[in-house]
């Protein structure tokens, strides 16, 4: 039988199937592989189905003009990992840690002077036992020195897209897709590590689902 998932605020989420309420928790005591605690949000905004085309840039890299970013060869990485609790799979079949921003964006953000652009391409598949989706944000980057990790950005996500780098749309429940997530550590973060958080939870019952990562590297 599916349940539903509903995220009512970044660190809440629940599960209800029948007379069951499962309720996630700030739970800390995850997985030994947890850097963090903070769990990332369970739902996000329904974005349209279907699989971006996967590979490396497209056609559409050349005539995005002179405000487009630049960028050097993905690198293969074709890594997998499933959430057999959960039912979320998901591929790391690609990442670029070259990405050049178009001046226009490195002027809008001042950060990004002080900061690498990395784009992962992932497939990934929602759970079939939930109704859920499953995105870009459920993704983190980690690395050394600073072991510190961080939320995927959507704000290159129309040049990213313009250079042919199609960002990942939201899988639903039981379907899957495929596109680029975009990240952005500082420049000297080595050792990138593209991380899922599975957020704690405790049934209405007493049962209990522990928080875990799942980590993946790209380097």
């Amino acid at each position: 039988m599916r349940v539903r998932i509903r995220t009512f605020l970044p660190v809440v989420a629940a599960i209800v199937t029948g007379s069951a309420l499962l309720t996630a928790c700030n739970d800390d005591s995850g997985s030994s592989s947890d850097n963090t605690a903070s769990p990332s949000p369970t739902m996000s905004a329904p974005a349209p189905s279907g699989t971006s085309a996967a590979g490396t840039p497209s056609a559409s890299a050349s005539s995005a003009g002179a405000d487009s970013g630049t960028s050097g060869s993905p690198v293969t990485v074709n890594k997998s990992f499933t959430d057999d609790v959960m039912g979320e799979k998901a591929t790391v079949l690609k990442y670029v840690s070259g990405y050049q921003p178009s001046a226009a964006s490195k002027s809008k953000y001042s950060a990004l002077s002080d900061e690498e652009v990395v784009l992962v391409e992932v497939k990934v598949t929602a759970s079939s036992k939930y109704y859920d989706s499953f995105g870009a944000n459920s993704f983190y980057l980690t690395g050394m020195p600073n072991g510190i990790d961080q939320a995927s950005t959507t704000i290159l996500d129309d040049e990213v897209k313009a250079a042919g780098y199609p960002p990942l749309p939201d899988a639903e429940t039981g379907k899957t897709t495929t596109g680029w997530v975009v990240f952005t550590p500082g420049k000297d973060t080595k050792k990138l590590v593209l991380r899922y958080k599975r957020l704690a939870a405790k049934t209405s019952s007493g049962t209990s689902i522990s928080a875990k990562n799942f980590d993946i590297p790209l380097n």
